[in-house]
């Protein structure tokens, strides 16, 4: 399964490798803005150091923006720069998406390593499901993202884990290699996504299910 998703994710890259490095570079510096601000010292709390904060606050949607540039690439549609701030439309959704999402997380993780990392999997799919149902609410995306994965988390750690030897290159060039790993490795889980959801049947949600 690995080497099909990785294959066709290398289809779905082929004439617009350019592009897709040059969005992930612009990804990285807007994302690293924020931290320029932080204070280096743990002393005290400064003017610096709020302007991070919100700044960080601001930033948020741009992972998500990048994780919806990856599965336009990896469906081969259209795509344009303006597509990384595409989730900025729905500022306070993504942000509170994002935050409720990693609060789930960091409680799992704080009862125990091994059931943080099986959320992890499970919560996976959130961003994607966004884009593609943009009126689902915030638990309801988390619930349906678990939903999704059941049965599938070893699928998702099988492939992850087949780019270790990819990661392990882009450390010893010096991270230069990351230009190239973290776009493929990017559309090769939009193609895992895409694949989970042509296999699913559509979910009710007319009854509450709890996300975690």
């Amino acid at each position: 399964m690995s080497s099909q998703l990785k294959k066709s994710a290398k289809e779905a890259l082929s004439g617009r490798w350019g592009f897709t490095i040059l969005m992930f570079v612009l990804f990285s510096v807007l994302q690293s803005i924020p931290g320029s601000f932080a204070s280096d010292t743990n002393d005290s709390f400064t003017a610096g150091d709020g302007v991070a904060f919100i700044l960080m606050i601001v930033a948020l949607p741009l992972s998500v923006g990048w994780t919806w540039i990856t599965m336009s690439i990896a469906r081969k549609e259209q795509t344009k720069v303006t597509d990384l701030f595409e989730p900025y439309k729905m500022f306070l959704k993504v942000v509170g998406l994002t935050i409720v999402r990693s609060l789930l997380l960091v409680l799992w993780f704080m009862l125990l390593i091994v059931p943080g990392i099986i959320k992890s999997f499970s919560y996976m799919l959130t961003f994607y499901i966004l884009r593609d149902e943009p009126s689902i609410g915030i638990l309801d995306a988390i619930t349906r993202s678990r939903q999704m994965m059941d049965g599938h988390k070893m699928e998702a750690f099988l492939l992850i884990l087949s780019f270790i030897g990819w990661f392990l290159l882009g450390v010893i060039t010096i991270g230069i290699g990351f230009l190239w790993i973290i776009p493929y490795f990017s559309v090769t889980l939009a193609k895992f996504y895409d694949r989970i959801r042509g296999e699913e049947a559509p979910v009710e949600q007319s009854t509450f299910v709890a996300p975690y």
